[in-house]
């Protein structure tokens, strides 16, 4: 029990840090105005800390993510308080972290069913 109590909390760690760094290198290209698409792809990036919780905690892939995610997004606009509330209104920074926690939930989800289909042709 204590064990796999450890293990949770490395992956906590572990993906809220990767989250964080994430969403800080992220926000710099969401602030550079570098968008020739149109949209925002950045955000697609929050996939990589969703398959990576989700290949170091199969078994709770999806709450471990959110759970990271989310506290992840909280260490980020503490870090960016300065740059990130003198750019954007606190609605669109609202709607771009959460946009943020549902990738890296996609980013689980997809791993998820990966293994699913790998599991199922083997």
């Amino acid at each position: 029990m204590a064990q796999q109590r450890n293990q949770n909390t490395r992956v906590f760690t572990l993906g809220a840090i990767f989250y964080t760094l994430v969403f800080i290198c992220a926000h710099h290209f969401w602030l550079s105005g570098a968008n020739a698409l149109g949209g925002q792809p950045e955000l697609l990036l929050f996939l990589l800390p969703g398959m990576l919780i989700a290949l170091l905690q199969p078994e709770r892939a999806l709450q471990m993510t959110s759970v990271s995610a989310l506290s992840g997004t909280l260490l980020a606009m503490v870090l960016l308080n300065t740059t990130l509330f003198n750019h954007a209104s606190l609605g669109l920074i609202s709607a771009w972290a959460l946009s943020a926690v549902f990738w890296a939930g996609c980013g689980a989800l997809l791993l998820r069913l990966v293994r699913i289909a790998f599991y199922m042709t083997h």
